[in-house]
């Protein structure tokens, strides 16, 4: 019973860290709604609470349990960067190769042109939330509470069935009409999800994300 409950108080937050992230999304795509003074305070305040509460659950659902051995010290070396630029070129290629293959050259995912018409009114806010705070809150929500949840066992079945299913629940996120253009969103969480479990750090997939989701501006 304990286990039972233990599990759905980790779903229970996993849900609630979807939640505080539609509701940032929502502050950074629809500024102009926020009818209140000092509103890039209140907005920068909102961030770091949501970015805080995130991180918060993260780690306590780490210190429960950890076979993994995820977000170990030191956090920073180059064979992860270099695993993690590796994902950079993965991400790139791929989404290209099944972007094309699904759409035959033409045509945008529902997702994509929901972006492009909210860029047109959400201004300066719109690249803070798709290049930095969006992959930060996805990468700990879609790998790191995701494998916290259910693929807590480190071994081989856990870990290329968590990297498909992560994938899809990735690409289900971004596409919940179940397009032929999930299969694109389906690839990108694969491979987000791989470079999660090789460096066993959450930083790394989000500089994964992070520069991916850079390349449309460029």
């Amino acid at each position: 019973m304990k286990k039972i409950l233990a599990y759905a108080g980790r779903l229970g937050l996993m849900f609630l860290a979807l939640i505080l992230y539609g509701e940032l999304e929502a502050v950074y795509f629809y500024p102009n709604r926020l009818d209140v003074a000092q509103k890039p305070v209140v907005i920068a305040i909102f961030t770091v609470i949501v970015l805080a509460i995130m991180f918060a659950i993260y780690r306590w659902e780490l210190k429960k349990e950890n076979n993994w051995g995820f977000n170990m010290e030191p956090h920073w070396d180059w064979k992860r960067l270099g695993i993690s630029l590796i994902g950079t070129v993965l991400i790139t290629i791929s989404g290209a190769v099944v972007l094309n293959l699904v759409s035959s050259g033409n045509g945008l995912s529902a997702n994509q042109a929901a972006l492009d018409e909210i860029s047109k009114t959400s201004g300066r806010m719109f690249p803070i939330l798709v290049v930095f705070l969006g992959p930060v809150c996805e990468e700990t929500i879609f790998r790191g509470m995701f494998f916290n949840v259910f693929f807590t066992q480190n071994n081989r079945i856990n870990k290329w069935l968590g990297i498909i299913v992560s994938g899809l629940v990735f690409g289900v996120a971004h596409d919940p009409g179940f397009s032929k253009y999930i299969l694109v969103y389906w690839v990108l969480g694969m491979i987000l999800a791989w470079v999660y479990l090789r460096t066993k750090d959450l930083r790394y997939s989000m500089i994964t994300h992070m520069l991916y989701n850079a390349l449309g501006f460029i």
